[in-house]
């Protein structure tokens, strides 16, 4: 069995499309995922599947609209995957808040255009960003509320993708170790 982790993109945001985390992990294991997990509220889920990845995030994202009536973006990667993007980013954090500074965005699918010389003319106050394979990594020391770079960022890289914390990423990788 492949370990996977689903991540939802614009979940419990705003008191906008609520999905209480326990009634989606019931969802997912009734959809025959094993060992269903999540963590925090912002959609993430860990889970244990033979299921070809490509055919999870249409699945996962159509029964969170059977059961709670919207939507959301579904992004499915393998641990693997997870695991090669927190190895891959380029920013190692600074003190006890640096994981909250950094940040990945996981692409799914094509990238329709990326601009990097704009994005740059955006980058104040140390702000720095990578793309990598499938990812775009972003350091706000400001922190992502106040960066920019983060707000203007679907004008200057249009793809569907989206964003965790390095915090997050690596207590995904820790949970699937458990």
């Amino acid at each position: 069995m492949t370990v996977y982790v689903a991540l939802l993109r614009g979940v419990n945001v705003g008191g906008n499309n609520k999905l209480p985390m326990k009634a989606w992990c019931e969802g997912l294991a009734a959809l025959g995922l094993d060992n269903a997990r999540t963590y925090i509220q912002s959609g993430n889920a860990l889970f244990e599947s033979d299921r070809a990845a490509e055919s999870l995030p249409d699945l996962i994202a159509a029964d969170i609209g059977a059961r709670f009536g919207f939507t959301p973006e579904c992004h499915v990667l393998s641990l693997d995957q997870v695991h090669a993007a927190r190895q891959a980013c380029p920013y190692a954090p600074e003190g006890e808040e640096g994981h909250k500074q950094v940040h990945l965005m996981f692409i799914k699918g094509d990238i329709k255009t990326y601009d990097p010389d704009g994005l740059a003319t955006l980058a104040t106050q140390g702000e720095r960003f990578h793309m990598g394979e499938g990812v775009f990594y972003l350091y706000t020391p400001q922190g992502f509320g106040k960066s920019v770079v983060a707000e203007k960022l679907p004008r200057f890289l249009k793809a569907r993708m989206t964003a965790r914390n390095l915090r997050t990423v690596e207590t995904l990788i820790e949970m699937a170790a458990d």
